[in-house]
């Protein structure tokens, strides 16, 4: 990572030690027990073998989302203070304070990658930087000449993010990268393997799903350009989806025992989860390289939740909405009245401002029917903002392709799904959920190895690594001081990072 002097680096402060979160979306215990076998991942077994290690229990209500566990994680209260419940909303309606603000307040430079729910960007201090989700509602990044690839990134985000294209982006599009690539530069090896993945995903279509993990490598050597290693910030954060997102489509593929098939190799997608999981060795590679130039650093591995498989009565196709506007006209919703926002596949997420247009719309929405008369859409209100998500109806419904609207002047009138710009495509069975339970490591200089997972609300581990980095932590009721209680290795805080006098 980088080594190169800032000017505008502030003051260090004495008692504080630097914290590396990565957080290393949805991954099980079940799931790391078994890479840990293998001799092939010998950086995730370095650290996993010399980390206190934890089981985060999300306490979170209703059903489990990262876009939710997530901010819980963040702010250390559940999603009934925070009231966060899906991407795309207002940020004007989110309760709590994230850790990084939470450091800002005292002063101290964070350095913030991908976490959810992190937009907009704000003043990270000198020698930080901010580069939020892959779901933000605009490109802004500090430093700005990011700007360039964030707008790339979240293009390709807008397209159908359950279906991996095989299309090359136009040159035009890659052109626009210009501005980042000349303060940006990416790792041979990660230039190597993208020259790689566009010749062999042509002989072998399996080597498709593994262009997801690619956001992941671009943005780690972004990350690592800008996180300064002899100068860190007090607290720096990076995320990655692209091991939760293999598991979410092929859990079967590394658990087959779980669907009654025989255990072992020869599975389609088995080297793409080996693909997956090698980044991310790398990745801790890397870390450990920058535990050498900052010994004093503190890395936290954590996955807020987990997955586990799932019995779902799946036929094998599901729907998407890759452009709302058409869903829009069908209810008469003008291009003026409506904002589209970035979401997750089935999930698309829109704002209406004019409180009367979105209420109607609403009610549209919600009394939309398939043939066999249940529900086309399921829809959430936050705001001015709606979260619409495309349900997977039975065949013979799929096989009709239309729904029907019942509201004021439209009673029982069809749409075609192609109208309302819905689409249908054939997917593997999504054979792994969200449960609870999370794995969480902690890895660093006086902090002892410990094998024993104790569990911990996730909740409480925003207070846990503010304690672990040196910083007070206002007690209260919902997120207790953690220093000297069952959680806290107590780790030597001797260090100084970057920050405000």
């Amino acid at each position: 990572m980088s080594q190169q002097k800032s000017e505008n680096h502030g003051s260090r402060r004495s008692g504080i030690r630097p914290v590396l979160l990565l957080e290393i979306n949805e991954i099980p215990w079940r799931f790391m027990d078994r890479m840990l076998t293998e001799q092939k991942f010998p950086n995730l077994r370095r650290f996993f073998e010399g980390a206190a290690t934890f089981t985060t229990v999300s306490r979170d209500t209703g059903e489990l989302s990262p876009w939710v566990t997530w901010p819980s994680l963040h702010r250390g209260i559940t999603n009934t203070e925070h009231g966060i419940s899906y991407l795309g909303q207002e940020v004007s309606t989110f309760g709590g304070i994230p850790i990084w603000e939470e450091y800002r307040k005292k002063g101290l430079s964070v350095g913030v990658c991908g976490s959810l729910q992190s937009w907009p960007p704000k003043d990270p201090g000198p020698g930080g930087f901010f580069v939020p989700d892959t779901f933000a509602h605009d490109e802004q990044c500090i430093p700005a000449y990011l700007e360039p690839l964030q707008r790339f990134n979240l293009a390709l985000v807008r397209q159908n993010g359950r279906v991996v294209e095989s299309k090359i982006p136009p040159l035009k599009e890659l052109l626009q990268l210009l501005p980042t690539l000349r303060h940006v530069r990416f790792g041979s090896r990660t230039l190597t393997r993208v020259a790689t993945q566009l010749v062999q995903e042509r002989f072998k279509p399996t080597y498709l799903a593994r262009r997801t993990t690619f956001q992941t490598m671009l943005f780690w050597d972004l990350f690592k350009g800008l996180y300064q290693a002899n100068q860190p910030p007090a607290f720096a954060t990076f995320f990655t989806n692209h091991i939760a997102g293999l598991m979410h489509r092929y859990w079967n593929q590394i658990f087959p025992e779980d669907f009654g098939n025989p255990p072992g190799q020869g599975y389609l997608h088995t080297e793409t989860f080996d693909f997956a999981v090698q980044v991310l060795d790398e990745m801790l590679e890397d870390v450990f390289g920058v535990l050498n130039q900052c010994p004093d650093l503190i890395v936290v591995f954590a996955t807020s939740m987990g997955q586990a498989a799932i019995h779902r009565n799946h036929e094998g196709i599901e729907l998407s909405l890759p452009d709302v506007s058409q869903l829009m006209h069908q209810f008469g919703v003008s291009s003026s009245e409506f904002q589209p926002l970035l979401a997750m596949v089935p999930q698309v997420a829109v704002r209406v401002a004019h409180d009367a247009r979105r209420s109607t719309l609403l009610k549209q929405l919600q009394g939309a029917t398939t043939l066999s008369k249940a529900p086309m859409f399921d829809v959430n209100e936050v705001g001015t903002t709606l979260s619409i998500t495309v349900r997977t109806p039975s065949r013979a419904d799929i096989a009709h392709g239309r729904f029907y609207r019942h509201d004021a002047g439209f009673e029982g009138s069809m749409v075609a799904w192609s109208e309302a710009g819905i689409t249908t495509h054939e997917v593997d069975a999504g054979t792994a959920y969200h449960i609870p339970e999370g794995v969480m490591a902690v890895y660093g200089r006086g902090i002892p190895a410990d094998a024993r997972r104790t569990t911990m609300a996730a909740t409480d581990v925003k207070s846990y690594l503010m304690d672990l980095g040196g910083l007070e932590v206002a007690p209260s009721a919902e997120t207790p001081k953690v220093r000297g209680s069952k959680f806290a290795p107590r780790p030597h805080h001797g260090s100084m990072v970057n920050g405000h006098g």
